[in-house]
């Protein structure tokens, strides 16, 4: 047995250097540029996934492949491997690996270890069963990389994914990097080269993840079709809270990392999700789990070391970077035909055309795809991957035993929601401000409340068990009329630079703002008075 470290990264095919070719000859070019000795080698890969009708190994955790390859002028050689449970952080990727050679693609499971296996898993029966899921055909380009105290393979991977009998057939380009000997530093400093010249992104998922989501797309195909709602349906997005999954036995010093481990593994996904169907809502998420990974950096301060508050400026920047979201969302909701705006005959042609300016204005998808496959956006992500690996080794950590982390939680909660609740008070007796303006004045106070409560919640009570949500939610219900006021603000903005006076607009904006106003009040009134779940 050995145990897999290896980095993974999806390309950007969109870019203009993305040809197989082209990558080819970047990679050899920086590796000699910065005087690296490696050597080069290209193989033809066919990959077999296995496993019974009814995934047994998939349901225990164990993946099951045999791999044809063949160099050029050699006879072609099968191997079968065996891959069980491991972690994936920030797309470092660890799993336990066993393999075995054998004379052609069809596996002989009984020559693999039987501490492999679960109890219940008859090997024998199993043999019987098995049957070829899915496959990987690919073209990988390896550079063999020698350091004094390290070796590293980078793999450059070029391919389909396919399932018999249909027709769909993802394709595979990523870059895989891969500690063969000596300290992961070595596989870090190499990705951090591979930054400076190639567009990429931290893989979330392995080729065999993607083969068998293909092998479920192909098997439940026909009734999702079936069963597809009509296109008239909208769906109306659920008001929540993001939570980090912290369990409740968590030491003080440990919360941090395992919360900033978790967050980064949901933005990576939500990233993954953007490149596959780019959309403002998914773009605001991303935008969301940077919030809340810049917030562990806030609520821990006191514990960080000097070159871990450089991260929390980087997370500061991208913050700032994609910021424009909101606004973006907030026009797309006044200038969508299905909007309470346009049925009612509110919004004029010439009030579209200048909020259709305004959003043209914002980056457009191709440049959004371009930050988040950028070098500085990988060295971030990378930055916070080095520190979970140093932290996860390092005895000389800042550590605090004064207290509990239920206690530091408590502390941090009460906090919050008491500034907050300080704020919000001011709203009940406005003076010199009107009411709308106290309300927007407060939402920073309350998504840092929110984002506590994001981190710390678990502790108490499951995420989505009454007493958390009763408390939650005329918060949440604030949130979203903040949300509103917003998007009547911008929507006022646009008003005063028309020709022509809306008064029909004018006033429907006014009574819109007075029931906000009525509405945020009562929740605001109901949010005062809950009882702490932490108390």
């Amino acid at each position: 047995m050995v145990t897999e470290i290896e980095l993974k990264y999806s390309l950007l095919e969109s870019d203009e250097q993305a040809k197989p070719e082209q990558i080819k000859t970047i990679i050899s070019q920086l590796l000699s540029e910065h005087e690296i000795s490696f050597v080069h080698q290209e193989k033809q890969l066919s990959n077999h996934y296995f496993d019974a009708a009814n995934l047994t190994l998939r349901k225990n955790k164990i993946a099951l492949r045999t791999r044809g390859t063949k160099c050029f002028n050699e006879v072609k050689r099968f191997e079968q491997t065996i891959k069980t449970s491991g972690t994936v952080i920030a797309g470092l990727h660890q799993r336990p690996e066993y393999n075995i050679d054998i004379l052609d693609a069809q596996p002989i499971i009984s020559l693999f270890p039987n501490n492999i296996f679960q109890s219940n898993i008859d090997v024998n029966l199993l043999q019987q069963q098995i049957v070829e899921l899915f496959s990987t055909h690919f073209t990988r380009h390896t550079w063999l990389v020698s350091f004094a105290d390290a070796k590293v393979e980078i793999a450059f991977d070029c391919g389909e994914v396919a399932c018999q009998n249909y027709a769909n057939k993802p394709r595979i380009y990523e870059i895989e990097l891969e500690l063969v000997t000596g300290d992961a530093k070595a596989l870090l400093m190499l990705t951090k080269l591979l930054f400076s010249q190639l567009a990429l992104r931290p893989g979330q998922l392995t080729k065999a993840a993607r083969g068998y989501a293909l092998h479920h797309e192909s098997t439940t195909l026909i009734s999702e079709v079936e069963n597809k709602p009509p296109n008239d349906i909208a769906l109306v997005e659920k008001i929540s809270l993001p939570i980090i999954k912290l369990p409740k036995k968590t030491e003080l010093h440990n919360a941090f990392t395992y919360g900033i481990e978790f967050t980064l593994n949901q933005l990576q996904r939500c990233v993954d999700c953007y490149v596959e169907t780019p959309s403002l809502t998914m773009l605001s998420k991303v935008s969301e789990q940077l919030i809340i990974l810049r917030q562990g950096f806030w609520l821990f301060d006191k514990f960080l070391a000097p070159n871990e508050e450089a991260i929390r400026d980087e997370l500061s920047y991208f913050i700032r970077t994609i910021h424009w979201v909101e606004n973006a969302r907030y026009i797309q909701l006044l200038i969508n035909k299905q909007s309470t705006y346009q049925k009612e005959n509110l919004v004029n042609q010439e009030l579209i055309t200048k909020l259709q300016l305004r959003q043209s204005r914002y980056p457009r998808e191709s440049q959004v795809l371009a930050l988040l496959h950028s070098e500085r956006f990988n060295n971030l992500q990378i930055d916070l991957l080095s520190l979970l690996l140093n932290r996860n080794r390092d005895d000389n950590l800042k550590v605090d035993n004064t207290c509990s982390l239920v206690e530091f939680a408590s502390r941090h909660l009460t906090n919050s929601t008491k500034i907050l609740s300080v704020e919000l008070a001011k709203v009940q007796k406005p003076e010199g401000s009107s009411s709308i303006e106290l309300y927007l004045t407060a939402h920073s106070l309350l998504i840092r409340a929110l984002l506590t409560t994001s981190w710390f919640s678990c502790l108490f009570a499951e995420p989505e068990s009454d007493m958390v949500n009763k408390f939650n939610m005329p918060w949440l219900d604030i949130k979203q009329g903040i949300s509103e006021l917003q998007s009547l603000n911008l929507l006022q903005q646009q008003l005063v630079h028309l020709p022509k006076e809306e008064k029909k607009l004018a006033q429907w904006l006014a009574n819109k703002n007075d029931n906000l106003i009525t509405a945020l009040d009562q929740s605001r009134e109901k949010a005062l008075t809950m009882k702490p779940y932490w108390s």
